[in-house]
């Protein structure tokens, strides 16, 4: 027997046990359609009237019985997708034949509804244009997910069984009643609290949860819950930090960094551009680095030597394999015919030179893997390496004349000077450009560079003047122009729930409310700069072995700290 399930149904209490045995029968089932892109298709004619009977007019035939697959089988321990919420939808507009209804929200779910008896045929959207639903973010009309219910009789209760759909709007055709809109993710609570005193700081961290969440499906983070669904190696190691830190995704990336240690090249060393891999773009750097980069952001917050040890020879083997697109001290090319990006998504063209983007996150990498190897006794030395690195960065792209590196665009000086290869006067220059310009320039990697670099020199004046910026482009204008969701793009012509720029929204937390982490101590230290516009904060997190609550009250030029309650962490004042 490979697999047994105990199927308890909760208004009886009566159990089932399905295993695989060889003995069992299969038929050709009622849902005659199921892809995670299109959607399902469902015919009631077929309905024997229990789903786990064929029906027997459409033929029942002995299982084959083919030879286990040679594979390791491991337990799964992240957690499993479940209904979490229900939302009423509102309709707003009729089609012809449709209605157009809206869930309030950019979700990741389905819609259910009890059948009139008549055909039904569902399609979703992120956006409606012209009275019709827009599909153009999540794939555009050669990829609609849809959802068909053929004869379904009067009283039935209908939903899909297999996929979701990502979307805020649909278009519901044919006669359907009672119908509710499933909010469907990871069963990952959130485990922190976020409210201050500015509307666009409030909402940025409700629409960046929501969005991470969204994108939390199989163990699997995605880049959106529609268009592509994959695991980006990229996205998913800009966020982890993030979404460990607010909600309780712990479980959920120790099985992703499995998926990216499995699909890694067991030969070169390679990391895949997608975990589990299923093709996707991506760079050598800020795509691969997931393999060192997601450790390593796990024993910033947990401390859990046990885990980096269990990867640290992938990540070894990982700096390995980029050795092979070096040229002189800087990763210049990927895999033969493969992708090769540095940074994405940046505000018009991508200006700033793939291989500085990569070669940063090559010595970022290497710089990781030392701090994680003194941690925990693996020695590895790569000062060398980096010194080249560091050496051929500094060669190549910085102007001397100007103190600046790659002329400062989307945000080239803050991966400098985060590297250490900057000075002062760069740094003051850093500052005066983002304060006068008011909102970022960066990419997914520069804007996560560029917040983690004011954070940690004591600019929280400016995070909270870049975090709160109304103006194009910035948070606030997504806000500003209806997301509920973060979108891929500045201008939100693409997908409108991509979690990826969400990555700095960790710095609400290190950079302007000052928490800082010691989880082997099971501490933390609170030291908060004051800020303008912040009037009041309260907050909670589940950190360091316990959770804790503080408010904040912004005044005078001070802050006053209250920690209002504290279970198994202790919590300090600086």
């Amino acid at each position: 027997r490979i697999l047994c399930f105990e199927i308890t149904y909760g208004s009886t209490g009566k159990s089932y046990r399905v295993f695989t045995d060889g003995t069992e029968k299969a038929g050709r089932g009622y849902i005659t359609f199921n892809n995670l892109y299109y959607g399902e298709t469902h015919d009631y004619t077929r309905f024997s009237g229990d789903i786990f009977t064929a029906h027997e007019k459409y033929g029942i035939f002995p299982v084959k019985k083919i030879p286990a697959p040679k594979a390791k089988y491991l337990l799964q321990k992240c957690p499993n997708d479940k209904i979490i919420r229900k939302l009423k939808p509102a309709e707003v507009g009729r089609t012809d034949g449709g209605i157009i209804y809206d869930a309030g929200e950019n979700i990741s779910g389905f819609v259910s509804f009890v059948s009139a008896g008549e055909d039904v045929f569902i399609k979703h959207a992120e956006n409606i244009k012209n009275g019709s639903l827009d599909f153009t973010s999540a794939g555009g009309e050669g990829q609609i997910s849809e959802t068909a219910y053929f004869s379904a009789k009067k009283g039935t209760s209908v939903h899909p069984f297999f996929c979701w759909s990502g979307f805020r709007y649909f278009e519901v055709k044919g006669r359907a009643e009672q119908i509710e809109v499933n909010v469907v993710h990871a069963d990952i609570a959130v485990t922190s609290k976020f409210f201050c005193g500015n509307e666009t700081l409030n909402r940025l961290y409700d629409i960046y949860i929501r969005t991470q969440l969204n994108n939390m499906h199989g163990g699997i983070p995605s880049d959106c819950p529609h268009r592509e669904r994959l695991g980006y190696t990229g996205d998913g190691q800009l966020v982890c930090e993030s979404a460990m830190l607010l909600t309780n995704a712990r479980g959920f990336f120790e099985k992703w960094t499995r998926d990216i240690a499995d699909c890694q090249d067991i030969v070169t060393g390679h990391v895949q551009h997608t975990a589990p891999f299923c093709g996707g773009g991506g760079g050598p750097g800020g795509w691969g680095g997931a393999m060192v980069l997601v450790p390593y952001y796990h024993y910033k917050l947990f401390g859990d030597k046990a885990f980096v040890k269990k990867y640290f020879r992938n990540g070894l083997k990982y700096i390995e394999s980029m050795e092979r697109f070096l040229d002189g001290g800087l990763v210049v090319r990927e895999m033969p015919g493969g992708w090769c990006l540095g940074d994405w998504c940046t505000p018009g063209k991508v200006l700033l030179p793939e291989s500085f983007v990569n070669t940063y996150f090559y010595i970022k990498c290497m710089r990781a893997l030392e701090y994680l190897g003194r941690e925990t006794d693996e020695y590895v030395d790569f000062a060398e390496r980096i010194e080249k690195s560091l050496s051929a960065i500094t060669e190549k792209y910085y102007d001397s004349e100007n103190n600046t590196y790659c002329g400062g665009v989307q945000g080239a000086d803050a991966f400098a000077l985060s590297l250490g290869i900057g000075n002062k006067a760069m740094k003051d220059a850093l500052i005066e450009r983002y304060s006068l310009s008011g909102k970022p320039d960066t990419g997914i990697f520069g804007t996560d560079v560029l917040f983690a670099y004011l954070a940690e020199n004591g600019e929280a004046d400016l995070l909270f003047k870049l975090f709160t910026a109304t103006e194009y482009p910035s948070f606030g204008y997504m806000l500003k122009n209806g997301a509920t969701t973060l979108w891929e793009d500045w201008d939100g012509k693409t997908s409108h729930d991509h979690p990826m720029f969400g990555a700095c929204v960790k710095q609400i937390f290190y950079g302007i409310l000052g928490v800082k982490l010691y989880p082997s101590e099971n501490k933390v230290v609170l030291a908060p700069r004051y800020v303008e516009g912040m009037g009041t904060a309260e907050f909670s997190l589940s950190v360091c072995g316990g959770n804790f609550s503080a408010k904040y009250r912004y005044s005078g030029g001070k802050v006053k700290i209250t920690v209002k309650e504290r279970i198994g962490v202790t919590v300090m004042i600086e």
